[in-house]
């Protein structure tokens, strides 16, 4: 780029030149005219076939493209080295496409089309471009299960990435249902020249304002290859890789496939069915708890009938110790009586001694009945304490829970202090063998992202 740049006569600092019926340019003159009514037109957008690429060993590339209906028309085209990395996929020959690009003339009278961006054209290079970029996106890991991240077990809170004017968005409400769910919309275009742009700078916002939600849901409803281009691009599907919070995707229909959602880390065929996950996903966690709440209830009906058995046992045990008192004493009375004659003052006192024992026993008796009364209450507080206490530890779990996993969160790391090192490849460097002097790093800190080069390689 850097050489291509020395061959530009640029127009800054110079006078511009006007055209007059006897005007006669020097070359130089001309040229600069001619850059000059090039650069009023801005961007604009150039529709061919690829028939030649040429890549440079510094990293940038020149490509033609011509007429597909006649050989008699075509344009050099220059791609920088910045750019060729997310276009180089479609840099195939007998590919359509449409180049954004600014016209130059260089000073050797040469002209071409610095090229901002390329889009492939028609259902044909829209279907060879997905195939081209899906391989290069699987070379890279982008679909490997390893790296996608885990969906929460208990999600609260949902990021909703879609038109807020789309039929995607009501449907999704009308089967998500209504369990307290807290959703958060970002209007997002998901079709047309800004829809690619607009899904990343919502993903790289939420990921920013919103750290602690806990999915994203990216969806959008059917269309063909044109309407979903948006999602088959390779900046989406970086995007959604470098989400930090975890991405569920719902694009198009049944039949419909995308970029975006192979590299999501969960991924659905429509908007309707991802309400439907999440609504069963909380809907078996609120079974689970009622589950646990009728174990409970069953743990103190146990206790209860326990209770009561031996209650019932100790009152029989009474009932038949008083039963046999009773005969004991019934049977003394009889031998007093009959010995009443000898002895009626003796039978009176002991009469007296026996009444006397016998209101001692039934006092003992009616003490111990509400003595078992009282165990039975002070039973049944406790297990209503046992069951409080038994939530609580539910309660304390869910936070001890939610504590570490904030400590195992990433940019708890960053924020003291720790970057992540990798290379051009996204691939983490971790040690002094995997860079090579020359090779351009990048260091992840808390905040931003640094771009260095690497001079020297010590062991």
């Amino acid at each position: 780029m850097e050489k291509r740049s020395n061959q530009q006569l640029g127009d800054k600092g110079e006078q511009e030149i006007t055209l007059s019926k006897n005007r006669i340019f020097s070359v130089q003159e001309f040229i600069s005219f001619i850059n000059n009514q090039f650069s009023s037109f801005g961007e604009i957008k150039v529709r061919g076939e690829i028939t030649e690429v040429n890549f440079h060993p510094n990293g940038y590339c020149f490509f033609t493209i011509k007429d597909s209906q006649t050989e008699e028309h075509s344009v050099i085209c220059y791609l920088s080295r910045s750019k060729l990395e997310s276009f180089s996929y479609l840099l195939t020959v007998g590919m359509e496409i449409v180049v954004s690009a600014t016209p130059l003339l260089y000073k050797n009278g040469r002209f071409s089309l610095t090229v901002n961006r390329i889009e492939p054209f028609g259902e044909g290079a829209l279907k060879k471009a997905f195939e081209a970029l899906k391989n290069k996106l699987a070379d890279k890991g982008y679909f490997d299960e390893a790296r996608k991240k885990a969906l929460p077990v208990f999600i609260q809170t949902i990021g909703l990435i879609t038109s807020e004017n789309g039929a995607a968005i009501s449907d999704f409400r009308k089967n998500l249902g209504e369990y307290g769910l807290k959703i958060y919309l970002l209007d997002t275009r998901v079709e047309g020249n800004y829809a690619e742009e607009s899904i990343c700078s919502t993903i790289k916002w939420f990921n920013k304002n919103k750290p602690d939600i806990d999915v994203l849901v990216l969806i959008r409803g059917g269309g063909d290859l044109e309407n979903l281009k948006a999602f088959n691009s390779e900046s989406v599907a970086e995007a959604i890789v470098l989400s930090r919070i975890p991405i569920i995707t719902g694009i198009g229909h049944e039949k419909d496939e995308t970029i975006a959602d192979y590299v999501a880390d969960k991924s659905f065929s429509t908007p309707t069915a991802v309400a439907a996950f999440i609504k069963s996903q909380r809907e078996n966690l609120i079974n689970q708890v009622e589950e646990q709440a009728d174990n409970l209830v069953l743990m103190t009906e146990e206790i209860f009938s326990s209770n009561k058995k031996y209650i019932s046992d100790k009152s029989e045990k009474l009932i038949n110790a008083f039963d046999r008192i009773l005969e004991y004493y019934s049977f003394m009375l009889k031998n007093i009586i009959e010995k009443i004659p000898g002895g009626l003052n003796r039978i009176f006192k002991e009469y007296k001694i026996s009444e006397q024992k016998f209101s001692h026993l039934f006092y003992c008796y009616e003490k111990t009945i509400y003595q078992q009364i009282h165990n039975l209450e002070t039973m049944i507080e406790k297990s209503v304490n046992l069951m409080d206490k038994r939530l609580n530890l539910e309660k304390d779990r869910v936070k001890t829970i939610e504590i570490v996993l904030s400590s195992l969160n990433p940019e708890v790391i960053l924020k003291r202090g720790f970057s992540i090192v990798y290379k051009a490849d996204k691939k983490v460097i971790k040690g002094v063998g995997n860079v090579k002097v020359g090779e351009t790093i990048f260091i992840k800190p808390y905040k931003g992202e640094i771009t260095s080069l690497v001079e020297e390689v010590k062991d």
